[in-house]
């Protein structure tokens, strides 16, 4: 880890979607060897073997995961998107007495190994930024390190019905980091086709 990234105090993967346009669970999705959550698990423990990993899976659990000590946690509140998952890892993280530093978030769809988006955004930390959010060619809210400071009003925020990501940054300070345009494809998928889409470009890549 480089010095920016000792203010990140954990990591929160976001597999509590229903993948209705997919057709099966996201994070399980394979070649027949580890499934994609799990592969993003053994690289942040890669990364690092004591930063706390979150599972925000709702009420699903995947035993796989189990020697990488990991913590599975529930969404804040049931079908409330994946601004619940991000709202009850802040929440979690604090109850665990972690209250300062930023949690690193990402969703299960995505490629690119974790720690290579990790980089990226502790790179771009400053002082002043809340939320550091990953930009390809769209901006992508769901991949990003979100200050532990957010917690309780992204909590309120949640509760009283708001669902965006960036409906909640309105009027907080945040900034963009820029990523090669390769990588935008195997940022997020959504069907079997945008999914094959992705490996196909991601097997293509040389700078991963």
């Amino acid at each position: 880890m480089n010095d920016a990234s000792s203010a990140v105090i954990a990591a929160a993967i976001l597999a509590g979607g229903d993948s209705q346009r997919m057709g099966e669970d996201k994070a399980a999705l394979g070649d027949g060897g580890a499934s994609l959550i799990e592969r993003q698990v053994k690289d942040l423990r890669d990364l690092s073997h004591s930063l706390p990993i979150l599972i925000c899976s709702g009420s699903r659990r995947y035993e796989a995961l189990n020697p990488y000590d990991v913590q599975h946690v529930p969404d804040s509140l049931n079908s409330a998107g994946p601004l619940a998952g991000v709202a009850k890892a802040l929440e979690t993280a604090a109850a665990a007495g972690l209250e300062e530093g930023y949690v690193f978030v990402l969703p299960t769809d995505s490629l690119i190994p974790p720690s290579h988006i990790y980089d990226r955004l502790t790179g771009a930390m400053s002082a002043t930024s809340e939320v550091v959010l990953l930009k390809g060619e769209r901006l992508h809210p769901l991949h990003g390190l979100f200050s532990m400071a957010l917690a309780p009003s992204m909590n309120d925020y949640v509760e009283s019905g708001g669902r965006s990501v960036m409906g909640f940054l309105d009027d907080r300070s945040w900034i963009p980091v820029t990523v090669p345009r390769a990588w935008e494809p195997c940022l997020n998928f959504n069907t079997p086709e945008e999914y094959e889409r992705a490996l196909v470009r991601f097997a293509k890549m040389t700078s991963i």
